[in-house]
């Protein structure tokens, strides 16, 4: 089997996974709406339900940011096989990692998980968060309404907790760039 053959079956591989976490990230997103739509709802009621919905964002932030994160593999890897079968071929036959730069946001800028802030940002971007957005308004509206009605401090401390090292990991991970690091590593490595 010839090498442009054996990079478009990783190629492939790589944009069938890409396509089923976008569409897992789809309905992860929706189920982690409607939950928290349906823990506000209980809240008018019973005030402690809103110790549920922290636990709900920072899962739901945590499982969505996984997907993000599978989404930069894939497409630095669709990237890489792209570049390397046009090398091959000796002229710029695929197209789709500059469309995908161009359009949803450059793979190798600095960016807030998926959103490319600056000159870059798009639709995309803004989604992106917009969605980080609820997920924040709605963790932080839920530990304000618990402080005010004098719930368990130990808990808030623990969500609290708990959140700050899920934001260290993520920094590190996706702001300093350090998942991309590892793949630019081993790309060096095959260019």
């Amino acid at each position: 089997m010839d090498e442009i053959n054996i990079l478009n079956n990783q190629l492939s591989r790589i944009r069938a996974m890409n396509r089923y976490y976008h569409n897992q990230f789809l309905v992860d997103l929706r189920i982690f709406f409607i939950t928290t739509c349906i823990f506000y709802y209980l809240g008018f009621t019973n005030s402690n339900v809103y110790a549920v919905i922290p636990i709900i964002s920072l899962f739901g932030s945590v499982i969505l940011s996984f997907h993000a994160h599978y989404l930069i593999f894939s497409r630095n890897f669709s990237q890489f096989i792209e570049e390397k079968i046009n090398k091959i071929s000796g002229s710029q036959i695929l197209i789709a990692h500059k469309l995908e730069n161009n359009y949803f946001f450059p793979i190798n800028d600095r960016k807030i998980v998926v959103a490319s802030i600056g000159k870059n940002f798009s639709w995309f971007g803004f989604v992106t968060l917009f969605i980080t957005f609820f997920g924040l308004s709605s963790y932080f509206y839920s530990i304000f309404r618990l402080t005010i009605d004098g719930f368990n401090s130990n808990y808030i401390l623990f969500i609290l907790f708990i959140t700050l090292i899920t934001l260290i990991t993520g920094i590190w991970w996706f702001l300093l760039g350090y998942g991309e690091k590892r793949l630019e590593k081993v790309f060096d490595e095959y260019r």
